[in-house]
């Protein structure tokens, strides 16, 4: 309830908070009546740095230095020393404004029909993806192969068959979401399968059996934990064990633990850290690589005593306890780590905060935002998702907008009704190809989608997916709009969004960044730098 009566209490425009404060009286059960009603209802969007970063109420009974966390979800989620083949980082699906901007042969998922339809390297010319076409722009994970074992002082893992070359990197089926601001969706992926509730080890939320192992005084137990809401840290542990994003199948939490912990690999050993990194600055060894630390040493200075000894468990797994909870260290870090990335200072922030004017033509795009062309209908509210947990609308969470059909991929389960997680559109400009698919190239192409209804008319597909009779000019007036959500911040990766070097597996080659962000000339471009404009 915490979170539904902070809406309250921004939602300054609502008649239903008119009357509250016409009647301080309202009993507790009116008031939470009232509560309940509001996180159903389309929210006016204000400025994002009036929506509270949702945070765990119970956090404190395992994070006790929480910049310290920070760091540490920071550096793990750079990190390449985490995937088995020593190359793979969450941030190797995550480089570009939080989203995967690689576009060469190895990105395409041939779909649900097995073939590859799209002419390759991708440029421009094969957006938007026909309706005949049912490739998937995915995120480029690691070959496949089974995991043995560890070899001490190794980022790589020993796995069969050995590593082949990047040309057998396997390929996800749907499009990386991004991670930025992801800390306020109620659940989290595509499908939703990352829940409210993190359990310390699996993205699958309560009633899963999962134990992490704690110190009660007199010896090591196990215990179920319930922490939330923390979708972000039920995401996080998911992909280090995949195995076909991240993991030689067969390692589990413990194996990774062994590695970053217990195997002489020091932090980010392979990349340059920036001296002025807006959270890793004072750990940076620049002009060398990596930081001078270890993970253990910051997993304990950043998490209670009763969590991180290197007691043997109890079990006779061979695993410590500090290895066994690596899971939970790593998934709170990390959400703690996103929980700073907030972009909150576009050009509409500083409008809602009377800091600047829209133009003509943006202030025309705002009003067809909200009115004409229904997008407020399920990008609500100051965070512009209806999955916000903040304030969102538990009317629309996901929608089946009718991009492909349902056969082709369900989307949330155990509906099965082509349903996706609604993503925010701040930052759209800079966070191509969209939907879950990835077929669709600039703003003006999702525009023209909504604009004609869709592409796939089914008994699932959401009320408000209609035509909308936009003429041109309201169109790219929507697109203007949609621009004004851009924090430079992101664009051109100063802090907090600023981060170490990295080199993506058939991708760039990313220099580190420090907190005053790149030049203009260096700064962050849409994807396959495209005009947003073009249709």
């Amino acid at each position: 309830m915490f979170y539904n009566s902070s809406f309250v209490a921004r939602t300054t425009n609502s008649p239903s908070r008119k009357k509250v404060r016409k009647n301080s009286t309202l009993n507790l059960l009116s008031c939470l009546l009232l509560t309940s009603l509001f996180t159903s209802e389309v929210t006016q969007a204000a400025s994002l740095k009036t929506v509270p970063v949702p945070l765990p109420t119970n956090l404190a009974d395992f994070v006790k230095d929480k910049a310290l966390a920070i760091q540490l979800g920071k550096a793990l989620f750079w990190d390449t020393q985490v995937g088995s083949y020593g190359q793979q980082a969450c941030a190797s699906c995550h480089f570009h404004a939080g989203v995967d901007s690689r576009s060469n042969d190895n990105t395409i998922h041939p779909g649900a029909n097995g073939i590859v339809d799209t002419a390759l390297p991708l440029d421009a010319a094969d957006f938007p993806f026909s309706r005949i076409n049912d490739d998937i722009v995915g995120s480029q994970g690691i070959p496949a192969s089974e995991f043995i074992g560890l070899i001490h002082g190794d980022a790589v893992d020993v796995c069969t068959p050995a590593f082949p070359n990047g040309d057998a990197l396997q390929k996800t089926g749907r499009q990386s979401p991004g991670m930025i601001m992801a800390i306020y969706n109620r659940v989290n992926f595509w499908d939703g399968r990352a829940k409210t509730v993190f359990n310390g080890v699996n993205p699958a939320g309560a009633g899963t059996g999962a134990k992490i192992w704690i110190n009660d005084g007199t010896a090591l137990v196990q215990q179920t934990v319930s922490i939330q809401p923390a979708s972000l840290a039920s995401q996080t542990v998911g992909p280090p064990l995949s195995s076909v994003e991240m993991s030689c199948a067969g390692r589990i939490f413990s194996d990774l633990g062994r590695k970053m912990l217990n195997n002489d690999v020091l932090p980010l050993a392979q990349q340059y850290v920036a001296a002025d990194d807006s959270a890793l600055g004072a750990l940076s060894k620049w002009p060398d690589k990596g930081l001078s630390t270890t993970y253990k040493d910051l997993i304990r200075m950043a998490f209670h005593d009763k969590l991180t000894s290197d007691d043997l468990l109890p079990s006779g797994s061979g695993y410590t306890q500090i290895e066994e909870n690596f899971s939970l260290f790593w998934g709170l870090a990390v959400m703690l780590y996103g929980s700073t990335l907030i972009p909150d200072d576009s050009r509409f922030d500083q409008f809602s905060e009377g800091r600047v004017t829209l133009t003509a033509r943006e202030q025309r795009g705002l009003n067809i935002f909200n009115n004409k062309g229904r997008c407020s209908k399920c990008h609500t509210g100051s965070t512009f998702t209806a999955a916000s947990i903040v304030d969102g609308n538990l009317e629309r969470p996901f929608t089946n907008n009718g991009v492909r059909p349902t056969a082709e991929d369900g989307g949330r389960q155990p509906e099965n009704k082509g349903k996706f997680k609604v993503p925010s559109i701040r930052n759209a400009e800079l966070t191509g190809p969209y939907f879950h698919t990835g077929g669709f190239l600039t703003l003006r192409q999702i525009v023209d989608f909504y604009n004609r209804g869709g592409d796939f008319n089914n008994a699932a597909k959401d009320s408000q997916i209609r035509p909308l009779g936009l003429s041109e000019v309201e169109k790219n007036a929507l697109v203007a709009f949609m621009l004004t959500l851009t924090d430079d911040r992101v664009r051109c990766e100063k802090g907090p969004f600023d981060h170490p070097s990295i080199d993506v597996s058939n991708g760039p080659s990313i220099t580190q960044v420090g907190k005053d962000g790149r030049t203009a000339d260096q700064c962050l471009k849409p994807f396959l730098n495209a005009n947003p404009f073009t249709p």
